[in-house]
């Protein structure tokens, strides 16, 4: 059952059968050739030309926006010391932020269709986590209040989405968000549809983000309800959202059977999460199985790193399916050798946590054949239908900084998801 299969890779995936298009306005002036120069480059104003606010493009042949991508730029730029640029970035998502606290997973430029609504928790928690972090670093800056509002209201969204039902598996979860996709087979042609309602599972990846930006937000504003709901969190992915048998995080719980797919996520952001409530035995198995069960070699460039899944069809089970039906082979995710910088950066950190810097340096390093001249990595070397591509990455370049900007500190002074 791969009802996640939108949601953990998802933060590269295009939605283009319900966003409107528009043309990219001019990007600001930056320097060329290194990751931050990259990332700045793919900042266009939003709303509108003139704004002060900023968004960054994933895709700019297309003008397609991802709010997860926007939250990693921001990250990146604090610590690059362009505080006032990320305030900029910020205040281009408040723009985007509904009064509920809702925020598009992605749209196209110029701006999001008012519906069918399609958000995700795991995005929207990057997005406040982002907004926290700005507070927590200075006193001062741009926009504070707007900021600071903006997190509250990204909040809100995740606590109404908190599942308070005793004895349910997903008591003390968020769920997913607003909006499903499937996809509709015409002959060899294959579409995209999105179908609106709200979403009954939830997806351990955007809990391990919601834990982190509750504990974040609880710093900043002392208000105990964020660590109420944090706490909810760890304990219900303690008790419930862990594998012994895989040694790692499940994939997520809906109000059936859970989702027992293996991916990388809820193996390395797993294990950084269950080093932060104190559960190092466990911390250490998941980072052990992150760098294992999910290692791959790009057969192109030699480079080394990470598979997002271990196992399973490349492309969405109804699509695997009425390709075998037609006697066409679908190839596993075991036996693709893709690397996916993202993912890889994200084992990195869980190596950097679990008291292992020389191989997370390595892991970080491994990447390195794959930046291209204007300081990027791909999203992926192999193209993977619905899910991945081999363009010039904002993910997976920011992670590799951010990952790269944590071992360069003391280890008992970490920035990104500090315990």
């Amino acid at each position: 059952m791969r009802w996640l299969a939108a949601v953990g890779l998802s933060l590269t995936l295009a939605c283009s059968e319900h966003v409107r298009r528009g043309p990219a306005v001019p990007a600001p002036a930056t320097p060329a050739g290194d990751a931050t120069s990259f990332l700045v480059g793919r900042l266009r104003p939003w709303p509108d030309p003139g704004s002060v606010g900023l968004l960054a493009v994933t895709d700019p042949a297309t003008g397609r926006v991802a709010t997860y991508d926007s939250a990693l730029v921001v990250l990146v730029l604090l610590r690059a010391g362009r505080r006032d640029l990320a305030a900029r970035v910020l205040q281009g998502l408040a723009a985007l932020q509904g009064d509920d606290g809702r925020l598009p997973f992605s749209f196209t430029l110029p701006a999001p269709d008012p519906e069918p609504r399609f958000e995700r928790s795991g995005a929207i928690a990057w997005a406040g986590y982002a907004a926290a972090e700005y507070l927590d670093a200075d006193v001062g800056g741009p926009a504070r209040d707007l900021v600071l509002s903006f997190a509250h209201r990204a909040a809100a969204y995740l606590i109404a989405h908190q599942v308070a039902r005793p004895g349910d598996p997903r008591d003390g979860l968020v769920l997913g968000g607003t909006g499903n996709l499937r996809y509709e087979l015409a002959g060899d042609e294959v579409r995209e549809v999105l179908e609106p309602g709200d979403i009954v599972w939830a997806s351990v990846e955007h809990n391990v983000d919601s834990y982190f930006f509750l504990r974040a937000l609880d710093r900043v504003s002392r208000m105990p309800v964020y660590s109420v709901a944090a706490s909810r969190i760890a304990r219900a992915l303690r008790e419930r959202g862990w594998s012994g048998d895989s040694g790692q995080f499940l994939e997520g719980l809906a109000p059936g059977a859970p989702d027992d797919a293996l991916a990388l996520d809820c193996a390395s952001w797993g294990s950084i999460l269950l080093g932060a409530i104190g559960e190092k035995a466990r911390a250490d198995t998941a980072f052990s199985v992150a760098d294992g069960r999910y290692a791959t070699r790009d057969a192109a460039t030699g480079a080394r790193g990470h598979r997002p899944y271990a196992r399973g069809p490349v492309i969405p089970e109804e699509l695997a399916r009425h390709r075998s039906g037609r006697g066409e082979a679908v190839p596993n995710w075991e036996h693709l050798q893709a690397v996916w910088p993202e993912g890889s950066a994200g084992v990195a950190l869980a190596a950097w946590r679990t008291g292992n810097p020389e191989r997370a340096r390595a892991i970080l390093d491994a990447l390195e054949p794959l930046r291209q001249r204007d300081g990027s990595l791909p999203t992926s070397t192999v193209a993977v239908p619905f899910t991945l591509d081999t363009s010039p990455g904002i993910a997976g370049t920011a992670w590799a900084f951010l990952a790269r900007f944590e071992l360069e500190r003391p280890e008992d002074r970490p920035t990104l998801w500090a315990p």
